[in-house]
Protein backbone atom coordinates (compact mmCIF):
# COMPACT_ATOMS: atom_id res chain seq x y z
CA UNK A 1 0.00 0.00 0.00
CA UNK A 2 2.99 2.72 0.12
CA UNK A 3 4.59 1.85 -2.37
CA UNK A 4 0.91 2.27 -4.37
CA UNK A 5 0.46 5.43 -2.67
CA UNK A 6 4.29 6.55 -3.08
CA UNK A 7 3.55 5.78 -7.07
CA UNK A 8 0.43 7.97 -7.27
CA UNK A 9 2.07 10.94 -5.42
CA UNK A 10 5.66 10.84 -7.47
CA UNK A 11 3.88 9.63 -11.20
CA UNK A 12 4.58 12.82 -13.01
CA UNK A 13 8.25 12.66 -11.92
CA UNK A 14 8.33 8.70 -12.02
CA UNK A 15 6.84 8.69 -15.72
CA UNK A 16 9.22 11.33 -16.86
CA UNK A 17 11.98 9.49 -15.66
CA UNK A 18 11.61 5.81 -16.70
CA UNK A 19 10.52 7.38 -20.33
CA UNK A 20 13.87 9.07 -20.10
CA UNK A 21 15.73 6.76 -19.26
CA UNK A 22 14.10 4.36 -21.94
CA UNK A 23 14.68 7.32 -24.36
CA UNK A 24 18.92 7.40 -23.91
CA UNK A 25 18.67 3.95 -24.73
CA UNK A 26 17.25 5.03 -28.00
CA UNK A 27 18.73 8.51 -28.71
CA UNK A 28 21.96 9.00 -26.89
CA UNK A 29 22.48 12.15 -25.08
CA UNK A 30 18.55 13.42 -25.32
CA UNK A 31 18.25 13.94 -21.70
CA UNK A 32 14.95 16.68 -21.87
CA UNK A 33 12.48 13.73 -20.66
CA UNK A 34 14.57 13.28 -17.46
CA UNK A 35 14.95 17.11 -16.87
CA UNK A 36 11.18 17.17 -17.30
CA UNK A 37 10.90 14.70 -14.62
CA UNK A 38 13.53 16.85 -12.40
CA UNK A 39 10.69 19.21 -11.20
CA UNK A 40 8.96 16.75 -9.57
CA UNK A 41 11.51 14.93 -8.20
CA UNK A 42 13.13 17.94 -5.92
CA UNK A 43 10.76 17.36 -3.71
CA UNK A 44 11.01 13.87 -3.07
CA UNK A 45 13.34 12.29 0.42
CA UNK A 46 16.16 11.32 -1.80
CA UNK A 47 16.64 14.60 -3.52
CA UNK A 48 16.08 16.90 0.56
CA UNK A 49 18.58 13.81 1.67
CA UNK A 50 21.27 14.93 -0.90
CA UNK A 51 20.59 18.66 -0.37
CA UNK A 52 20.73 18.30 3.43
CA UNK A 53 24.07 16.92 2.85
CA UNK A 54 25.16 19.47 0.78
CA UNK A 55 24.42 22.34 2.78
CA UNK A 56 26.58 20.86 6.04
CA UNK A 57 29.48 20.35 3.61
CA UNK A 58 32.64 22.63 4.77
CA UNK A 59 32.30 25.80 2.04
CA UNK A 60 30.00 25.14 -0.12
CA UNK A 61 27.01 26.97 1.76
CA UNK A 62 29.45 29.69 1.27
CA UNK A 63 29.29 29.22 -2.10
CA UNK A 64 25.44 29.35 -2.45
CA UNK A 65 25.66 32.73 -0.23
CA UNK A 66 28.04 34.69 -1.91
CA UNK A 67 26.63 33.05 -5.47
CA UNK A 68 30.65 32.03 -6.46
CA UNK A 69 31.16 32.53 -9.51
CA UNK A 70 27.60 32.64 -10.73
CA UNK A 71 28.01 33.04 -14.47
CA UNK A 72 30.18 30.35 -14.85
CA UNK A 73 32.85 32.45 -16.68
CA UNK A 74 35.85 30.54 -17.65
CA UNK A 75 38.69 32.50 -19.17
CA UNK A 76 39.56 29.33 -21.53
CA UNK A 77 43.09 31.52 -23.13
CA UNK A 78 44.18 32.06 -19.68
CA UNK A 79 43.63 27.91 -18.56
CA UNK A 80 45.40 27.50 -22.16
CA UNK A 81 48.57 29.16 -21.01
CA UNK A 82 48.80 27.54 -17.91
CA UNK A 83 51.51 24.89 -17.41
CA UNK A 84 50.93 21.13 -18.56
CA UNK A 85 49.98 19.54 -15.67
CA UNK A 86 47.40 21.69 -13.63
CA UNK A 87 43.81 21.92 -13.24
CA UNK A 88 43.18 24.68 -15.46
CA UNK A 89 45.20 23.19 -18.21
CA UNK A 90 44.28 19.64 -17.93
CA UNK A 91 40.49 21.15 -17.97
CA UNK A 92 40.75 22.93 -21.20
CA UNK A 93 42.10 19.59 -22.35
CA UNK A 94 39.33 17.17 -21.01
CA UNK A 95 37.23 19.71 -22.31
CA UNK A 96 38.31 19.56 -26.33
CA UNK A 97 37.80 15.31 -26.10
CA UNK A 98 35.14 14.21 -28.12
CA UNK A 99 32.02 13.53 -26.85
CA UNK A 100 32.42 16.28 -24.00
CA UNK A 101 29.43 19.06 -24.29
CA UNK A 102 29.62 22.57 -23.34
CA UNK A 103 27.55 23.93 -20.57
CA UNK A 104 25.53 25.88 -22.38
CA UNK A 105 24.52 22.79 -25.20
CA UNK A 106 23.07 21.03 -21.81
CA UNK A 107 19.42 20.82 -22.21
CA UNK A 108 18.75 21.45 -18.77
CA UNK A 109 20.58 24.48 -18.45
CA UNK A 110 17.36 26.05 -20.11
CA UNK A 111 14.93 24.32 -17.32
CA UNK A 112 14.61 27.19 -14.13
CA UNK A 113 13.13 26.05 -11.00
CA UNK A 114 14.15 28.72 -8.75
CA UNK A 115 17.37 30.64 -7.65
CA UNK A 116 18.69 29.02 -5.12
CA UNK A 117 18.27 25.18 -6.36
CA UNK A 118 19.24 26.97 -9.84
CA UNK A 119 22.91 28.01 -8.73
CA UNK A 120 23.27 24.63 -6.97
CA UNK A 121 22.42 22.80 -10.62
CA UNK A 122 24.59 25.26 -12.51
CA UNK A 123 27.48 24.77 -10.18
CA UNK A 124 27.15 21.01 -10.49
CA UNK A 125 27.04 21.26 -14.20
CA UNK A 126 30.26 23.29 -14.29
CA UNK A 127 32.05 21.31 -11.56
CA UNK A 128 31.71 17.77 -12.89
CA UNK A 129 33.84 18.10 -15.33
CA UNK A 130 36.34 19.31 -13.20
CA UNK A 131 35.86 16.55 -10.56
CA UNK A 132 35.98 14.18 -14.08
CA UNK A 133 39.91 15.86 -14.14
CA UNK A 134 40.45 14.99 -10.25
CA UNK A 135 39.52 11.95 -10.38
CA UNK A 136 41.06 10.58 -13.64
CA UNK A 137 38.08 9.57 -14.69
CA UNK A 138 37.34 9.88 -18.80
CA UNK A 139 34.45 11.06 -20.69
CA UNK A 140 33.45 7.69 -21.45
CA UNK A 141 30.27 5.63 -20.41
CA UNK A 142 32.79 3.94 -18.38
CA UNK A 143 34.22 6.76 -16.75
CA UNK A 144 30.55 8.22 -16.12
CA UNK A 145 29.40 5.43 -14.53
CA UNK A 146 32.61 5.56 -12.19
CA UNK A 147 32.01 9.20 -11.09
CA UNK A 148 28.28 8.97 -10.42
CA UNK A 149 29.51 6.26 -7.85
CA UNK A 150 31.54 8.94 -6.75
CA UNK A 151 28.63 11.11 -6.19
CA UNK A 152 26.30 8.66 -4.70
CA UNK A 153 29.22 8.04 -2.13
CA UNK A 154 30.02 11.25 -1.79
CA UNK A 155 26.40 13.08 -1.18
CA UNK A 156 23.78 10.19 -1.60
CA UNK A 157 23.01 11.58 -5.31
CA UNK A 158 19.26 10.34 -6.21
CA UNK A 159 20.17 11.18 -10.09
CA UNK A 160 23.30 9.36 -9.82
CA UNK A 161 21.89 6.06 -8.33
CA UNK A 162 19.66 6.35 -11.50
CA UNK A 163 22.37 6.88 -13.49
CA UNK A 164 24.01 3.36 -12.30
CA UNK A 165 20.69 1.96 -12.50
CA UNK A 166 20.28 2.83 -16.17
CA UNK A 167 23.96 2.36 -16.87
CA UNK A 168 23.51 -1.52 -15.91
CA UNK A 169 19.97 -2.31 -17.66
CA UNK A 170 22.12 -0.53 -20.79
CA UNK A 171 25.40 -2.90 -20.54
CA UNK A 172 22.73 -6.23 -19.19
CA UNK A 173 20.55 -5.54 -23.01
CA UNK A 174 23.98 -4.13 -25.24
CA UNK A 175 27.15 -5.28 -23.55
CA UNK A 176 26.84 -8.00 -21.36
CA UNK A 177 30.48 -9.02 -21.71
CA UNK A 178 31.27 -5.67 -19.99
CA UNK A 179 29.48 -5.62 -17.10
CA UNK A 180 32.22 -7.13 -14.63
CA UNK A 181 34.28 -4.04 -16.16
CA UNK A 182 31.58 -2.12 -15.31
CA UNK A 183 30.93 -3.51 -11.96
CA UNK A 184 35.20 -2.69 -10.90
CA UNK A 185 34.41 0.81 -12.31
CA UNK A 186 31.34 1.41 -10.03
CA UNK A 187 33.19 -0.17 -7.46
CA UNK A 188 36.01 2.55 -8.06
CA UNK A 189 34.32 5.32 -7.99
CA UNK A 190 32.15 4.63 -4.94
CA UNK A 191 35.52 3.79 -2.64
CA UNK A 192 37.15 7.11 -3.91
CA UNK A 193 33.77 8.92 -3.08
CA UNK A 194 34.06 7.52 0.73
CA UNK A 195 37.64 8.09 0.94
CA UNK A 196 38.03 11.48 -0.38
CA UNK A 197 37.09 14.92 0.90
CA UNK A 198 33.69 16.16 -0.07
CA UNK A 199 34.86 18.18 -3.66
CA UNK A 200 31.94 19.97 -3.69
CA UNK A 201 32.91 22.40 -1.06
CA UNK A 202 36.00 23.30 -3.31
CA UNK A 203 36.63 26.82 -4.92
CA UNK A 204 37.93 24.69 -7.43
CA UNK A 205 38.36 28.07 -9.73
CA UNK A 206 40.89 29.24 -7.41
CA UNK A 207 43.15 26.15 -8.07
CA UNK A 208 43.36 26.39 -11.87
CA UNK A 209 47.11 27.15 -11.69
CA UNK A 210 47.90 24.40 -8.94
CA UNK A 211 49.32 20.90 -10.07
CA UNK A 212 46.47 18.09 -10.35
CA UNK A 213 48.92 15.71 -8.45
CA UNK A 214 48.84 18.33 -5.40
CA UNK A 215 44.80 18.86 -5.72
CA UNK A 216 44.48 15.03 -5.32
CA UNK A 217 46.52 14.95 -2.41
CA UNK A 218 44.99 17.63 -1.11
CA UNK A 219 41.23 15.96 -0.93
CA UNK A 220 42.39 13.07 -0.11
CA UNK A 221 42.37 10.95 -3.65
CA UNK A 222 44.54 8.00 -3.56
CA UNK A 223 46.45 8.33 -7.11
CA UNK A 224 47.72 5.16 -7.54
CA UNK A 225 43.99 3.83 -6.67
CA UNK A 226 42.49 6.28 -9.73
CA UNK A 227 41.94 3.49 -12.62
CA UNK A 228 41.93 6.49 -15.21
CA UNK A 229 44.92 8.41 -14.87
CA UNK A 230 44.92 12.10 -16.41
CA UNK A 231 47.62 11.07 -19.19
CA UNK A 232 45.36 8.63 -20.56
CA UNK A 233 42.92 11.42 -22.21
CA UNK A 234 45.94 13.75 -22.43
CA UNK A 235 47.31 13.93 -25.79
CA UNK A 236 50.82 15.79 -27.23
CA UNK A 237 48.89 17.44 -29.74
CA UNK A 238 45.57 18.29 -27.91
CA UNK A 239 43.04 21.01 -29.68
CA UNK A 240 43.21 23.73 -27.28
CA UNK A 241 40.99 26.40 -29.55
CA UNK A 242 37.67 25.40 -29.93
CA UNK A 243 36.79 27.04 -25.99
CA UNK A 244 38.45 30.44 -26.93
Amino acid sequence: MALLKATIKWFPALFYLTVGGLWLLIRKGDYSPVYRGFRHMFKHKSYQISYRILMNTPGFKQQLDERYNEKSYINWEQLVALPPGTLGREYVIFMNKEGVTSLDKLPEATQKINPELDYIRARARLTHDIHHVVCGFPASEMGEMAISAFYVAQINSPLNSMVLAIGLIKATMTAPERLCELMEEIVTGYQMGKRANNLFGVKWEDYWSIPVSDLRQMVGIDQSATVHELKMYTSPQENTHSYL
